[in-house]
């Protein structure tokens, strides 16, 4: 019998903290400030606003150290995430976090930094925001990009804000946006607030948009094409050069959605596919926690011809350069590949400022240059890789959802929607393998979490029925995908309808009524 991970051990009952309260306990003590009351008005008035100042005292619990950190210990145990569970969440690349970029994000002399510094006493993080721009245009063939956007739908956002910009200078006022079927569920909602019509193509048996398709809906209205490469269905969109010349022949933009750029980070460049704008998930290709909502970066990177466009402030370099304007490239290269060339010692001399003088700028994304805590992060996971390694993530990643949707394929015979082929970074089986058992998709979600894994995404691509997309990133061993293949092989021939209906049983929570939790949620005892 096969040992799974499995829900085992304990779950403490956890009253919420302001239950756990006793009157005049505390947790810290406050050293004083060396000022005498007689010193002070009475009045706190004479130093704060009135409408500012509280009728009542706030009604926080008062509770010990050991009792706050116990809380949410306890708390913490009863949900799953990436450093306890395989978390295969398809589209999202939920891949495990390697701690040197935690322990580098919590220096001393970066996570007090504040963003209102002035710029000279900030050299270093400044030149480190230039430098991991340098990287990203390495490996995509773009000309910049910015970190303002602080989530993939921002950068999203952003990208087609410039379009749209682009455009009304020129004063062409064009109105849609193409989007195909297999493209992210975000890519629609951005078109609308960016102040596009979005227009969906259906993508063809293959799982990929064909190209002959595409120019019955090109007109002088097309703005741009949103494309998702590779596709939500986990398919490499093989006519994108061939989709980006007709786009380019209309004077239209092809902006790629990034988000799974995972799939062949360090192995080809966007440039070459006809890509005018990307937007990069750091938080998610780039190795960083996005869990509960943040942080994130979605950076947005364009061609040449753009770079006027993006949202500002931005760091711009200036002052001496031994190196003719390629100085933080050339340093960057010799970081990735650990060199200890004496060249670089000689690095600092350049200047770095926040600057705002792009001409046809799109404004601010954000109050200040960009979140990054998440941009210190990602630039460490590709410093610890090096050059030489960065092109086995996409390798490994893409040898990980190909090993799974081969072995899942035999077990959910018949699931898999594009059996002919391979996929890339993750792949997509319909429910047509576990509904002979009377199981639904999310019966197989809930199952799986009994026996010690997150469930994947289900239910996406909306177009696939009964969706199962898993996608296993890079950093699973092949004994972990074992465990999880087996862990659906029995759900598949030995789970009864009974208890598939009421999983998970080993949680702190049992089944929930989920779209009621989302219409009546709780939020207070």
């Amino acid at each position: 019998m096969p040992k799974f991970p499995g829900i085992k051990g304990i779950f403490l009952d956890e009253d919420p903290l302001i239950r756990q309260s006793s009157k005049g306990v505390k947790g810290i003590s406050i050293p004083g400030c060396g000022l005498k009351k007689s010193g002070l008005k009475k009045d706190e008035s004479a130093y704060i606003n009135a409408k500012y100042i509280r009728k009542n005292s706030p009604k926080l619990p008062e509770v010990s150290e050991p009792t706050v950190v116990r809380h949410f210990t306890r708390l913490s145990s009863w949900n799953m995430c990436v450093d306890s569970v395989f978390y295969p969440l398809g589209s999202c690349t939920m891949k495990y976090n390697p701690k040197i970029n935690e322990k580098i994000a919590s220096l001393e002399n970066i996570k007090n930094l504040h963003p209102l510094m002035p710029v000279f006493s900030i050299q270093p993080v400044l030149k480190i925001v230039h430098d991991f721009n340098k990287v990203l245009c390495e490996f995509t063939g773009l000309a910049e990009f910015s970190f303002a956007p602080q989530a993939g739908a921002a950068g999203e956002f952003s990208g087609l804000k410039i379009i749209k910009k682009y455009f009304d200078l020129k004063g062409e006022h064009r109105k849609m946006i193409l989007v195909p079927d297999s493209s992210h569920g975000t890519n629609p909602a951005s078109s609308v607030l960016a102040g596009f019509t979005p227009v969906e193509i259906k993508t063809g048996k293959a799982g990929m948009l064909d190209a002959g398709e595409l120019e019955k809906f090109i007109s002088k209205d097309i703005a741009g094409i949103m494309i998702t490469n590779p596709n939500t269905f986990g398919v490499f969109e093989k006519d994108i050069k061939k989709i980006a010349e007709i786009m380019h022949q209309n004077g239209s933009f092809v902006y790629m959605d990034g988000a799974n750029f995972n799939a062949f980070l360090g192995s080809a460049k966007v440039s070459d596919m006809g890509i005018d704008l990307i937007q990069l998930n750091l938080h998610k290709t780039f190795s960083t926690p996005h869990g509960g909502g943040g942080p994130g970066s979605g950076a947005i990177g364009v061609v040449e011809s753009l770079r006027d466009f993006l949202p500002v402030p931005y760091v711009k370099s200036s002052g001496e350069d031994d190196n003719n304007g390629n100085d933080a490239i050339t340093i960057t290269a010799m970081a990735i590949n650990n060199s200890n060339d004496n060249k670089n010692k000689n690095c600092c001399r350049t200047f770095y400022e926040l600057a705002e003088d792009k001409k046809y700028t799109i404004g601010r994304m954000a109050p200040f240059l960009c979140n990054f805590a998440v941009v210190i992060r990602a630039y460490a996971y590709l410093l610890s890789l090096g050059r030489d390694n960065i092109g086995s993530v996409s390798e490994i990643a893409v040898l990980n959802a190909n090993y799974i949707k081969k072995k899942l394929g035999v077990i959910l015979s018949g699931s898999d929607p594009f059996e002919e082929g391979f996929c890339m970074h993750e792949c997509v089986f319909n429910d047509k393998g576990i509904e002979e058992n009377g199981i639904s998709t999310l019966e197989l979600a809930k199952l799986l979490i009994d026996y010690g894994f997150h469930p994947p995404t289900v239910y996406f691509p909306k177009n696939i029925h009964g969706a199962i997309m898993i996608e296993p990133t890079e950093t699973e061993s092949i004994r972990t995908l074992d465990n999880f293949i087996k862990a659906v092989k029995e759900i598949r021939f030995k789970t009864k309808k009974s208890k598939a209906i009421k999983s998970p049983q080993r949680t702190k929570v049992g089944r929930v009524n989920e779209v009621l939790a989302n219409k009546q949620p709780v939020f207070r005892y």
